[in-house]
């Protein structure tokens, strides 16, 4: 076992490759979607959504628990490019989202080279890592020092990890809900994965909620789905429009600008349902990951702050995303997956009226 002042002086490096890379990610350009679709609170019940009807190139991602393991089940391991709707399908009583990240082209040639399967050799390289980090922040926690690289004796990571790129995915949704996210993916390799964390403190991907999208470059032909009103998401916050009436919407969601916060990751935007008895401090605390009880959910433990209805997963600066949802007549709050998200102006609360449902396929003004 090693010392407390090993285990720091292991971690510096640590912190140092993590604030290169996402200060990478954030001034980079990629292109994604998202929408998003409403379910009861017992049955996972999809209701219309415009991304199905707008392109061709759907993927069902189900979640669920199987014993002490968390997966994702995958309808489709390789898709043609263009718009793709994720149909993320939670059969579990815990909360999920399905980020998307590419694949750099080192890591592939490395897999190539160590004769490793590509998702194996980014869980020994990304995963693991991560989750050693983790488990330093959480007292009294046992290190698993296997979980440390040695491949790389001066970098947690990899070079090439600096030059994976966030592709947005489905947000945050609450146990046995559905939700629906459309992203643009160019020919490659991702990655797709849930790091929401269990009740002891491991990422729910460190339990095999992690996954290999193949897409190639043929072109599925799907179209830019049509949006009835507009979010924005910058370093100054989250701006909308607040006059929203119940029924069915699709967000486009624009990320004007990336930086990185205090947990060492740009902004993303997810929509709760503000149920009675949530409290703006309790979902603020939860969202940061780096919180020993942040972003714990499962089912010996809290199932999250709030009921979530899906949002668009980070993306890179310039990039935008549309978000489907069904709404109804209650309190709502766009939130950011960030520290102190309401200190940021990035938890917005807002109230939809009951009155005259919103139109289907409109573009909303600001």
């Amino acid at each position: 076992m090693k010392s407390n002042k090993q285990t720091k002086i292991i971690l510096k490096p640590f912190l140092a490759t993590l604030a290169v890379v996402f200060l990478f990610t954030a001034c980079s350009e990629n292109l994604s979607t998202s929408p998003d679709a409403i379910i009861s609170n017992n049955e996972i019940q999809s209701q219309p959504s415009l991304a199905t009807h707008s392109s061709p190139n759907v993927v069902e991602i189900i979640a669920k628990h199987e014993g002490a393991d968390y997966i994702f089940e995958l309808s489709a391991d390789e898709i043609p490019s263009g718009w793709t709707t994720f149909r993320l399908i939670n059969e579990s009583h815990s909360t999920h989202f399905a980020y998307i990240a590419g694949v750099p082209q080192g890591a592939i040639d490395g897999a190539v080279e160590d004769e490793e399967e590509l998702l194996d050799y980014w869980i020994q390289h990304v995963t693991n890592p991560f989750q050693f980090f983790m488990d330093t922040l959480i007292p009294d926690k046992e290190l698993n020092y296997d979980n440390l690289p040695t491949k790389y004796a001066d970098s947690f990571f990899p070079y090439w990890f600096e030059q994976a790129l966030p592709n947005g995915g489905p947000g945050f949704v609450g146990g046995m809900r559905s939700t629906e996210t459309t992203v643009y993916l160019e020919e490659g390799e991702y990655i797709v994965e849930c790091y929401v964390k269990n009740a002891v403190g491991d990422f729910h991907s460190y339990l095999n909620m992690i996954e290999l999208l193949t897409v190639t470059d043929e072109e599925s032909g799907a179209v830019e789905p049509a949006y009835t009103s507009e979010v924005t998401v910058s370093s100054n916050g989250i701006e909308f429009d607040r006059h929203i009436s119940a029924g069915e919407h699709t967000f486009k969601v624009t990320f004007e600008d990336q930086i990185v916060y205090d947990h060492l990751l740009g902004h993303d935007v997810h929509l709760i349902r503000m149920d009675k008895g949530t409290s703006v401090a309790e979902v603020g605390k939860w969202m940061n990951w780096m919180a020993p009880d942040g972003l714990v959910s499962s089912s010996s433990a809290s199932l999250g702050p709030a009921t979530f209805l899906g949002g668009v997963q980070t993306m890179t600066a310039g990039s935008h995303g549309y978000f489907h949802v069904e709404l109804e007549p209650g309190r709502y709050a766009w939130v950011s997956e960030i520290p102190d998200p309401h200190s940021n102006q990035m938890l917005e609360v807002f109230n939809i009226p009951r009155g005259e449902a919103a139109g289907r396929g409109q573009r909303g003004r600001r």
